[in-house]
């Protein structure tokens, strides 16, 4: 497939994700199994200091790190892990949520805004909530009817939707509390992802970066749902930044989504939240770095002012969306202990800064990036081969648009100091194309296609030393990655693949490949770990899709397109 003329609709290729007939909130299951005499609020002292048991948010903690201290399950075991029960969702099209479990209660969202509350022990299901997506929100979604998780808080549970509200449910029957209009999606605003709970506040971000929109992110009180505080990625006249777009009113379609769930330093008080690429791809209208566009916020979690910021591609021209997850981590390097964040960007490079001022440590590749010849070793500012700008001529460069990694947030692991990261080894041509902005058609203006950077894989799970940035061990896959990683105590690593639907856990400090179990369908969803009556579960969504099918053009067709879809949340546990 190859793609062109990108500044118009793409509700073609939506025809995968046709809508059917939703329904209002469905409440079912078995009524004595309902959480209301058994929930426990989720407090703000909770979501600080987890029980090892539970998963409370989107990476388990706030600094991102996907790390359980759990260790029932282990390296000299885990050959006894087998699936204890199943759950699917009744629908196609991706599934790449991270189920949140509080105590006994497990909340697992799916395609097409279905979120479903179910016993953890057993799967029976204890409520649903089926919202309708709007026909013309199908239409124009860029990279499939996705939804990534939920938050908790007190004693409801809160999701983003396809057609951009924030809504606020009853997590004990999923009656709705309050629906909060956080954008319109006809301008091409949508939310996927998991919102953040930061001290009595629900965060959120925006997807739409190929539409034209100027991002944000916002805060809204979580018993009422009014909006706190809101700051846009994209700075206007007389802020801070915004000298570094090109006069006119580029800024007001700069792009800049903040489309993935932030982390939070609470002794900083500081909420770190990517932001992604400009728009449009052609970088004619926009000369300048952009700011803030392929970057890093550290934003007053009290305010919503900038506190921190740091830019990983400046006058971004390839669509490498630096909305990448910070994960913060405490390190010892050269004799020093750093407080920093880590990021593997879509860029090719994998990052380590200094948390409290921003400051740049280094920048090391792992996806063998060609587009620039290095980072300049003072401020990682990108060194870009001339020959690889596609302003004015076709080029082919490394990583392609999709990124040397994607949305697949990584784990760190704080016993063996590595990063574990689902990479992927890609290149495209690219070429600028003309076009103007339409408000709710894409906005991207460019021709572009895929291929493999090596002629025999492109996914690589990699782990990385995050105090030198060199990997340690990897394994190489034909498919392309686009799962994310869990690690544990038990010195384990969890991750999913496509082609092969395999759920594998490596061990974490060598890489070798201890279980494996093949699922359903490609394995695009975040794994979790969390106890109940003293046992350890492991949980992964099993259902292709997303950006893949949509953008990759050749490689799907020759790699991903035979997977079978359909998406189930696989539970395993140590046979008895």
């Amino acid at each position: 497939m190859r793609v062109r003329n990108w500044n118009v609709s793409v509700s073609s290729l939506a025809l995968i994700v046709v809508a059917t007939s939703l329904v209002l909130p469905v409440m079912g299951g078995d009524s004595k199994a309902a959480p209301s005499a058994s929930y426990d609020p989720v407090t703000d002292q909770r979501l600080l200091q987890p029980a090892a048991g539970d998963w409370l948010m989107f990476r388990r903690t706030y600094d991102g790190q996907g790390y359980s201290p759990l260790d029932q399950v282990n390296t000299k075991n885990i050959k006894d892990l087998v699936p204890v029960w199943t759950f699917s969702t009744g629908v196609t099209a991706g599934h790449e949520a991270a189920p949140v479990v509080n105590g006994g209660i497990l909340f697992v969202t799916a395609a097409y805004n279905k979120l479903f509350a179910l016993d953890a022990k057993t799967g029976s299901m204890l409520w649903r909530y089926d919202r309708d997506v709007p026909e013309k929100a199908l239409g124009e979604i860029c990279c499939d009817v996705v939804n990534r998780g939920v938050a908790l808080y007190g004693d409801k549970v809160y999701m983003g939707t396809l057609d951009a509200h924030l809504v606020a449910l009853d997590a004990r029957t999923g009656h709705v509390v309050w629906d909060t209009k956080v954008a319109d999606y006809q301008n091409g605003y949508v939310i996927t992802s998991a919102p953040l709970i930061v001290k009595g506040k629900v965060v959120t971000g925006v997807a739409g970066g190929e539409y034209g929109i100027r991002g944000f992110i916002e805060a809204f009180n979580a018993e009422t749902g009014q909006s706190v505080w809101k700051t846009h990625s994209i700075p206007g006249p007389g802020n801070p930044g915004h000298e570094s777009w090109a006069a006119g009113d580029a800024w007001k379609t700069g792009g800049g989504a903040t489309w993935l769930t932030g982390t939070y330093d609470a002794q900083q008080n500081l909420i770190f939240w990517g932001v992604g690429n400009p728009g449009p791809w052609a970088g004619d209208v926009r000369p300048g770095d952009d700011l803030y566009t392929d970057s890093t916020l550290a934003l007053d979690a009290d305010s919503g002012q900038i506190r921190l910021h740091y830019q990983y591609t400046p006058h971004d021209l390839w669509d490498y969306d630096g909305v990448n997850e910070a994960v913060l981590v405490d390190i010892d390097r050269q004799g020093h202990r750093v407080k920093g964040w880590i990021n593997a960007n879509r860029n090719g490079y994998f990052y380590l800064l200094d948390r409290t001022s921003a400051q740049f440590i280094y920048g090391e590749p792992f996806a063998s990036p060609t587009t620039f010849t290095g980072l300049d070793p003072k401020t990682g500012r990108p060194n870009v081969d001339p020959s690889k700008s596609p302003e004015d001529k076709k080029v082919d460069t490394c990583p392609a648009f999709l990124g040397g990694k994607n949305w697949m947030p990584i784990s760190f692991s704080p016993a063996t100091g590595y990063a574990y990261v689902s990479s992927n080894h890609w290149c495209m041509t690219i070429s600028d194309l003309p076009g103007k902005y339409e408000a709710g058609k894409m906005y991207v203006r460019a021709d572009f296609e895929m291929h493999p950077a090596h002629p025999d894989y492109i996914g690589e799970f990699q782990a990385i030393d995050v105090a030198t940035g060199k990997k340690m061990w990897s394994k190489k896959y034909e498919a392309p990655l686009w799962a994310g990683a869990l690690s544990t105590a038990g010195s384990l690593v969890f991750t999913g693949t496509l082609t092969d639907r395999d759920f594998t856990a490596f061990n974490a400090k060598t890489g070798d490949v201890l279980w494996k179990f093949r699922t359903n369908s490609g394995i695009v969803g975040v794994p979790v770990t969390y106890t109940v009556d003293g046992v350890q579960y492991v949980a992964v969504l099993s259902g292709f899709g997303g950006a893949i099918p949509l953008w990759a053009g050749p490689i799907h067709e020759k790699l991903t397109k035979s997977i079978p879809q359909g998406g189930v949340l696989w539970v395993f546990a140590l046979k008895k």
